[in-house]
């Protein structure tokens, strides 16, 4: 069983095995959530730079509360290589992938500005799971399939994710779960909507704000 908990844009803080991976947390984590949700922290990923995603202040507080591996792209690695361990920081380019505590971290160029920003792929326990970052759809994508569980951008404020990239990026992945974020209400109606007219085999999952979600895959 795979839980999770969305706190807006493409932040996710993912438990899988006795695993805790948190994903693009910028600030809209805080600690005493992370408290009442896992006694630890041992990946902290980041798809880019941008705001929404990456917060210098709060990633400090992790690293001296749990100590994470840190796992980023070309853009949050020149912001902060010269303010941690570099025995837990690891920069992944795409195509590149990193082993840390039997996971496998796998990234892929996204469609979207920022200093080479990236998707993740996450394999554990023969599952794969998507991380889509605020990306648009790129056929590259189909050197992730197929995934069990697929977070995938919407839309806004993304300049590149639409419901339309979404689908696409989902016929691509062949996911069994899918997870719709970083859009508007409109936008993820939208994709449900899409699934449904293309007849395809999976279930889409709405994430609630802050909720602990548990998924079967």
């Amino acid at each position: 069983m795979i839980s999770f908990v969305w706190k807006g844009y493409s932040s996710v803080l993912l438990n899988i095995e006795d695993l805790s991976i948190l994903l693009d947390p910028s600030n809209n984590f805080t600690l005493e959530e992370l408290e009442d949700l896992t006694d630890k922290v041992d990946i902290v990923a980041y798809t880019h730079e941008h705001s929404g995603h990456f917060d210098m202040d709060f990633l400090m507080s992790l690293i001296e509360k749990y100590n994470p591996y840190m796992v980023v792209n070309k853009g949050v690695f020149r912001l902060i290589r010269r303010k941690v361990d570099w025995d837990r920081l690891f920069k992944l380019k795409s195509g590149e992938m990193i082993e840390l505590e039997g996971t496998r971290i796998h990234a892929l160029r996204a469609v979207h500005p920022g200093i080479h920003p990236v998707v993740f792929l996450i394999e554990i326990g023969g599952k794969a799971i998507f991380h889509g970052d605020s990306t648009g759809f790129t056929h590259m994508f189909e050197a992730f399939s197929p995934v069990n569980l697929a977070f995938v951008p919407v839309g806004k404020p993304s300049p590149n994710a639409s419901p339309k990239d979404a689908i696409r990026i989902i016929k691509t992945l062949s996911p069994r779960v899918v997870v719709p974020f970083h859009g508007d209400e409109r936008e993820i109606e939208d994709l449900e909507l899409k699934v449904k007219l293309a007849n395809l085999n999976v279930e889409v999952i709405k994430p609630v704000l802050g909720e602990l979600t548990y998924v079967q895959i």
